[in-house]
C-alpha cells in the first residue's frame, strides 16, 4: 500500500479515496483492522484514519519483498486471520451492505477474471513449462482466477498454504528475474489463479458479486447497472487518475461530513 501512491496521481487523492472506503466499511462491518508496515501507518496517523487495530507486521513479513510482489502483503494479512473476514482494498468503496446470501460462501470475491485476457495465459504457459515444483492444485492450463479487490473467507483452511506457495513462487521467478516479458504481473497468478485453484482443488463454495442474485443473469464483470444496484465500487487501473473521479470522491466526502485531519 506504501509504495508511491498506489496507482492514484498523488498522496492526498490516495488518502481521500481511502477515507471514503474506509468510512463505508465502517458502516456494515463491527470491526475494521488495518495491516501495514511501518510507513503505512505513520501514512494513516498523518491523515487521522482510525481502526479498532493497526498491525505492522508487514514490515517484517515483507522485508526482502520487491515492490513488484506488493499483493504477498495482502496474501499475508488474510492467512494471520482466526476467524471469518472480508478484505477489502483501499479504493473499494461500498456504499451498499454486501447481500448476505453473498457473505455465506465458503469463499467470497469480486468477479471471475476474463478468460480471454491473454497475460494470464501466456504466464500459466511459462509456469507449464519452467515451474518444476509447482503445487499440485495449481491448473496451468484453465483460467480459474478471481479478482481479489474484495474477498473473503468463512473457511480459512488453506490460508497459509496459500501464502507458502506465493512465497514459493516468488523465489522460483527469481532465476528469471520476473516473467520474461516485463508487462507481466506476476501476482496475477499467484494471488488470483492461485486462490482460484485453491478453491477448486478443496471444494469451497464460492460467491462472486457478479453472481449475487439467483434471479438475474450471472455477468462476467460487474458492469454500470450492477454496480449500482449493489452499491459497489472499484476505481481500477486509469479510471483512479481521472480528474472527474478526483472529483467525485471529494464530493462524496463532503457529503458525508468526512474531514481528513492532516497532521505534520
Amino acid at each position: 500500500m506504501t509504495q508511491g501512491y498506489v496507482g492514484f496521481n498523488s498522496e492526498k487523492a490516495l488518502m481521500e479515496c481511502f477515507a471514503l472506503s474506509l468510512h463505508y466499511s465502517k458502516k456494515w462491518f463491527k470491526e475494521i483492522h488495518f495491516i501495514t508496515d511501518i510507513k503505512g501507518k505513520k501514512l494513516i496517523e498523518k491523515y487521522g484514519l482510525t481502526f479498532d487495530s493497526i498491525s505492522t507486521e508487514l514490515e517484517e513479513a515483507l522485508k526482502d519483498t520487491s515492490v513488484r510482489d506488493w499483493s504477498l502483503g495482502k496474501i499475508y494479512a488474510c492467512k494471520i486471520q482466526d476467524k471469518p473476514f472480508i478484505h477489502i482494498d483501499n479504493d473499494v468503496i461500498l456504499f451498499k451492505k454486501l447481500p448476505d446470501s453473498f457473505l455465506s460462501k465458503d469463499a467470497v470475491f469480486q468477479s471471475s477474471e476474463r478468460n480471454n485476457w491473454p497475460f494470464y495465459h501466456d504466464m500459466m504457459h511459462f509456469d507449464a513449462a519452467n515451474y518444476k515444483q509447482k503445487p499440485e492444485w495449481y491448473d496451468t492450463q484453465i483460467l480459474k482466477a478471481y479478482n481479489c479487490g474484495l474477498l473473503g473467507f468463512n473457511k480459512l483452511n488453506f490460508l497459509d498454504e496459500w501464502w507458502e506457495t506465493s512465497v514459493r513462487h516468488v523465489e522460483y521467478l527469481k532465476q528469471y528475474n520476473g516473467y520474461p516479458d516485463t508487462g507481466l504481473i506476476s501476482c496475477l497468478i499467484y494471488e488470483q489463479q492461485y486462490v482460484g485453484c485453491l478453491c477448486d482443488y478443496y471444494n469451497y463454495s464460492v460467491g462472486l458479486l457478479t453472481h449475487y442474485d439467483d434471479t438475474d443473469p450471472h455477468t462476467e464483470t460487474i458492469d454500470d447497472k450492477l454496480a449500482e444496484k449493489l452499491g459497489y465500487t472499484h476505481l481500477l487501473a486509469q479510471c483512479k487518475r481521472e480528474k472527474l473521479t478526483e472529483d467525485k470522491v471529494i464530493l462524496r466526502l463532503a457529503k458525508e461530513n468526512i474531514q481528513l485531519t492532516l497532521s505534520v
